[in-house]
This record gives structure tokens, sequence and C-alpha cells, in this order.
């Protein structure tokens, strides 16, 4: 297949929007730019107007294929996970379940280890908090339309982290950057429970910590329900302009070889070498559209991306280097020569933005200053010439610098304030969120009321557990005491020698009391000891142990002695011996008892017991499929630019958004169902064999087990595979 008189290169670009479902296409030909339109197949000279049919050459163009959600892939991963946090695979997972019985986005709970600066920050945050479930993080997981082949987004819903701008790989807004979740780290084989011990590992490397200085608003504002809002299909590449691993370097640094620029500093603009103006301003001399005010897009490794319209193209500044403001940098968490990617986009105007202060000190000075904070911030906004969802901007305010966050821009994920026409004045709605640390009334009043609820609760479990405290302490000397006893009288019915005579004692207790018994003589001490411990005072003291004392000659009586002739009419001292001081060592008495021969015999034969895990969680599927579905479609419907009024107004109607909206990305081409011995068939096999092992995760021979069975169909082979997994 192929369209007539055009080369490869041409050939590639017409090829690569056809496939992506998009109506229009730039390409060089013949020495020059043209315009392509693939609707009516017509070739468009810009500089003149002139028209010319194109036609294809063999097969018919490609006609993109209806999007469709992998919801097994969602449904298996989901299932993976619950089993892997049942079975304690994943012990600082806490939870996981679909919002809403939605599959594309999940909320779940994490811990971290013990002694990370981040769990010990969530475990001080929940003491001051009196609130135990701010021990743990909440997290919100939203998986994009074109899942598995793009990543997921991981947002931190709860509670708040002191944000560091520069550092850490977590935004002011919440999102979790990670490069396993850039379109450049992402694999389609990745599984969620290794994404999520990969975001683990980053927030505790990171050593973030919970903001306990924010009593109140501990959650992060939810993510825009368009996910992927920034997304580069949104944003077509222009002028040609689109560079991978520029090196971004500060005014600050460029100065040993460029001199001042702290111009730029002040500004939210980039600079590019001055032979890149060469190339796009050739590109237009040679009939290609040059889009004007030159905007770029600048995106990190990690994903983060910003937006920035040109400051000048610096002469002297080496290719592949761009110049950015160091607040940019700072903001993009990124150091001195990090490589960026550049790429050249368009952006509409801006008609409404939402932003929200990073502290409470912006309201304070904007108090001092005698101004409104809206009309203070429309005017400062203005200034800049983009605005990018979940970055941050500079605002002065009487010589004071305050970070202030774009929560949502209108009417796409990024938008421009500048224009072409200076003349030309527009206006724009500004709303914003207040600072998370800034309390109302009745949010203090909430936080007190909620602190003295806690304080009353604490001082009566104190007092409900001395109580109980005291208790097992009696427990424990009750249990000593009655050991004590039984001991004695199991020593007193020891046989003893023939008895002469009988010997009658008296025993002082500790307590002043006095009591008298008679015994045969020569059986064990352990008569006199059952003596004392039957005692009133014994009953009542419930001593840890007692000795018997002779007052001439001075000896201690042990149990297994007899009683001789000596002992006649004789008193002999009862001496107590004290409890232990810790409780630890009380306790090890009712420890010891719980383990006592009372248990039930096990048969020597038995077989042991497994202690099966704890059940998954029991979902309707089809229940999970409709939400899930209905989510897809929404949220195709809101990519697309349709408010959510009207996007939930279509889908009531029964209405789809076409395949080819050039909100998507593209589709693979179906493979052929069956392979033919050729010369390059091994290739061809292993080309499947990959696809399958990328899509699914599972082994190699698992993989061309399935394209066997599917005879070599790889969609077919996908779906045999993911429904075994989602069975078992």
């Amino acid at each position: 297949m192929g369209w007539s008189r055009y080369d490869d290169g041409a050939q590639k670009a017409l090829g690569e929007a056809a496939q992506k479902g998009r109506h229009e296409c730039e390409i060089f030909a013949q020495g020059q730019y043209y315009k392509v339109d693939l609707k009516r197949m017509v070739q468009i000279n810009p500089s003149t107007g002139n028209e010319r049919q194109i036609r294809l050459s063999g097969k018919e163009m490609p006609v993109p294929e209806m999007p469709k959600l992998n919801m097994k892939r969602l449904l298996l991963e989901l299932k993976q996970l619950e089993t892997a946090i049942a079975q304690k695979e994943a012990p600082e997972i806490l939870s996981c379940k679909p919002v809403e019985d939605n599959l594309m986005e999940w909320e779940l709970e994490m811990t971290f280890p013990p002694e990370s600066v981040l769990q010990q920050s969530l475990e001080n945050l929940a003491a001051s908090m009196f609130d135990s479930s701010l021990n743990r993080l909440t997290l919100c997981l939203r998986f994009p339309v074109e899942f598995p082949m793009s990543p997921p987004e991981v947002w931190l819903r709860r509670p708040r982290m002191q944000h560091r701008a520069g550092t850490g790989p977590v935004t002011f807004g919440g999102r979790v950057c990670n490069i396993l979740l850039a379109s450049a780290g992402w694999q389609p084989a990745t599984s969620i429970l290794t994404v999520l011990k990969e975001v683990q590992k980053s927030l505790v490397e990171s050593e973030m910590e919970a903001n306990t200085m924010v009593h109140i608003k501990k959650d992060y504002p939810k993510a825009s329900i368009q996910l992927e809002r920034l997304n580069t299909e949104l944003f077509h590449t222009v002028n040609g302009f689109c560079k991978d691993g520029m090196t971004a370097i500060s005014p600050q640094e460029a100065a040993a070889f460029l001199g001042d620029l702290s111009r730029l500093e002040a500004t939210d603009k980039i600079g590019l070498p001055f032979s890149y103006a060469n190339a796009i301003y050739q590109r237009a001399e040679l009939g290609a559209e040059l889009t004007l005010p030159m905007v770029f897009e600048v995106k990190t490794l990690l994903g983060r991306k910003t937006h920035c319209a040109i400051f000048e193209f610096v002469d002297g500044l080496p290719d592949m280097h761009v110049l950015l403001p160091k607040w940019v940098m700072d903001d993009l968490a990124i150091d001195e020569h990090e490589p960026v990617r550049v790429r050249g986009v368009e952006l509409q105007l801006v008609t409404a933005v939402r932003v929200q202060p990073h502290s409470v000190g912006f309201y304070h000075a904007v108090r001092d200053s005698k101004r409104e904070v809206k009309e203070l911030l429309t005017e400062s906004l203005g200034r800049f010439s983009t605005l990018t969802e979940d970055t941050a901007v500079p605002i002065e305010v009487d010589g004071q610098w305050f970070q202030v966050q774009v929560i949502a821009v209108e009417p796409a994920g990024a938008v421009r304030i500048i224009d072409m026409d200076v003349e030309h004045h527009f206006e724009f709605k500004v709303e914003f969120e207040p600072a998370p640390d800034l309390e109302d009334e009745a949010a203090t009043k909430e936080y007190q009321d909620r602190v003295l609820g806690s304080i009353k609760l604490r001082r009566e479990r104190s007092a409900a557990s001395r109580q109980e405290l005291q208790e097992r302490r009696q427990q424990a000397r009750l249990a000593r005491y009655e050991q004590l006893l039984q001991r004695a009288r199991l020593r007193a019915e020891e046989p003893s020698q023939e008895a002469t005579g009988e010997v009658e004692t008296a025993l002082r207790m500790p307590d002043g009391s006095q009591v008298k018994g008679r015994f045969p003589e020569n059986v064990p001490v352990a008569h006199l000891v059952v003596l004392a411990l039957e005692s009133d005072w014994a009953k009542k003291a419930l001593p840890w142990g007692i000795y018997l004392r002779m007052a001439f000659p001075k000896k201690v009586l042990k149990e297994e002695d007899p009683i001789t002739r000596d002992l006649h009419r004789s008193a002999l001292s009862v001496q107590e011996e004290q409890a232990p001081d810790k409780d630890e060592e009380l306790f090890k008495v009712l420890r010891s008892q719980a383990a006592s021969p009372s248990r039930r015999r096990v048969p020597s034969d038995a077989v042991p017991e497994v202690l099966a895990p704890p059940p998954v969680p029991e979902r309707d599927e089809a229940t999970l499929l409709a939400r899930t579905q209905r989510a897809f479609e929404m949220q195709r419907f809101l990519r697309a630019g349709l408010s959510l009024e009207e996007a939930e107004a279509k889908y009531e109607a029964g209405e789809i958004l076409p395949p080819d909206s050039p909100m998507r990305r593209p589709s693979a081409k179906p493979a052929k169902p069956q392979l033919r011995r050729s010369l390059s068939e091994e290739e061809e096999r292993e080309t499947r064999i990959q696809a399958v092992i990328s899509f699914t995760g599972v082994e190699r021979a698992a993989a061309e087990k399935a394209l066997e069975e599917n005879n070599w169909i790889t969609d077919s082979a996908v779906n045999s595979v993911l429904d075994s997994l989602v069975g078992e």
C-alpha cells in the first residue's frame, strides 16, 4: 500500500496520519512543504492554495479501529493485587478497591517501613490529630483508555505531604512522578503490584514527610476527570520542531559563556540555539506552515511537563541545549544539565484558570497590600505567556514571592495567555482554592471539638486501662497463690517415716494473727505450709511465696523437711515473699497457666491444620464492566474537548465517539490470520511472540502455545491468555 508519486519520508508521514485518524498532515515533497487533506484526498500548496488530487496505489487507506478498553487486563490486575493483599505478599498495602465499581480508578491505602522518615511522620500526624486513620497514605490509581499500552497515573489523596520545590517525586498537586509511570520507562507487561512497590520505594527514599502543620485541609484536590489532559496526542507538533535529549541549563549556569541573562529569569520563557531559528524559518520559506506565537512543551524523563513561549534564539548557545528559568527547573524537579524533550506545540487562548496558593502567607501579604485576592491573581497571571495544569508559578506581592499552584485551566490542560495581536485584549476567569494551611472558623471549631472529644475518650480509655491492668495483676497473684497451695498439698501427700507421736505447732502470720495445728511426727513441713496458705491472711493477701522461720536455732524450714519433736509447742514465723515489681514478670504466671497441660492433647499422627488465607473480596463483574465501560466512553468524550455535561448527555443518548477522533493514540495493525512459509517467517513469529509477552507478561512458552492454538492471530492469543489468567 502507498500513495502515488511520493518518496519514503512522505509515505511514512501520510501512513502515520492515516493510522492515527487525522484528517490533515504536512509532507515535504518536490523541494517544498505541502498540506494533505486525507478526507478529500487532495494536496494543497500553502503558498498558492492550489489543490490536486492524490490517490493510493495498492490497497485502500487503513480505517482506524474503534478503541477498546482492555477490561480483562484491568480485572486481572485487580484480582492479582487483592490476592497479594489477602495472602500478605504485599504487607504494607492495606487495601485496594475500585472507586464506585469503576475499574479505571482505584483507591488504595499504603504504609511504609516503621523506621522510615515517612512512616514516622505519619504516626506523629495521627497522634497530633487524634486520628489513627492518618498513619497511612491513601493513593488514587487512574488508568487511561490506552492501558496497558500507556502507563497509569498515581495521585496522593491524603494526608498532605510537605512540598519541597525542586526535589521529591510528588508535585504540589499530589501527582507521583516516576520513570516507571512515564512513557519512556513504561512496559505494557508491567504489573500494577510492581508499580506500587516502585512508588513505595521512591516515596521512602525521598525521605518526604507528612505535613503536620496543616491542621484541617488534609486531602489533595481530586485530579481532573479529563485524565491525561497533557497527553502528547492532544497537542500536535508544529513548526517541525521536536528534539529529545536536550540539555537544560539555567541563566546562571550559562552566564559564564553567554553573559548576563537575568532578564530571562524574570519570565516563564525559554531560550533556544540560534541555528534552530534558521531551521524553523527555512521550513516556512519552503511552504510549511509557521505557527505563531511560538510555544514549546518541555518534558522531563519522569513525565513532568510545562509550556513556555520563546524568549529569543540565543547566538552562542550550543545545539541541543535549552535555557530555562531556574524557577521553572525547580518546578519540574530537574537539575542543571538534565535531559529534557522540547517540542513545538500550538495552544489555545485561556478562558478560565483555577489556582491555589501554597501557603497562608500569601493571604497575609495580600491583606497587607490592601488589594483583593482575585484582582491581584488576575493581574499577576496575565504576565505569563502560558499556564499548565499541575505546575506552580511565582506571584509577587509587595516585593515578596509566593508559589501558586495551577489546579486547572480551560479550554485544555495547557493554554497560552500571549496573543499575536498585542492590541487585542481578552479576559479570562480566575478562581482560586484556599491554601492547604488556611483555616476558617468552622474548620477550626471542628478541629477543636475533635481534639476535646479525643482527650475525653483518652481519659476514659486510660481509666479503663488502669482498671484492666489492676485486674490482671490480681489474677496473676491469685494464679500464683493457687499454684503454691497445690504444690504444697501434693508434697504433703508424699509418703513419710512412721509416726511415733503428734507435734503441736503454732504459726505467727505477717498480719499478727496466729493459727495452730497438730500433725503426726515426721510428716513433711509441707503440712505447715498448707496450714499457712489456708489461713484467712493468705486468702486475702495472696502471697507470691512464704517462708517458715524458726527463732532458735535460726533456720528456714523447707517443705520436704520432716516435722520433728523439736517443733512441739513452738511458734514459727511466716514471712511473705514480695511479688515482682515489673508487670512482665508478674504476667508470666498467666502465660504459663495458658500453656499448661490443660490444653487438648493432639494425636501424634494428626495432620497439622493449615490456615487458609483470608478470602479475596467477591465482586459483581457485570456491574464492574458496565460502570467501567461508561467511564471509558466518558473519558473519550472529555478528552475530545466536551464538557462534563455534554459528555453525560451524549452517553445517555447512546452516542459513541467515532474511531477517527484525533484525541486517541494509533491502533495497532491487525495481524494476518495465517503465517506463510517464507524467508521472514522466523522474524514474524518472534515479533508476535514478543507482542503477546509484552501485553500479558506470561512466559515465552505460554505465549507461543497461545499463538499456536489461535492460528498465530496476536489479538486472539492475547485474549486467550488473559481469559485463562482471569479464570485462575
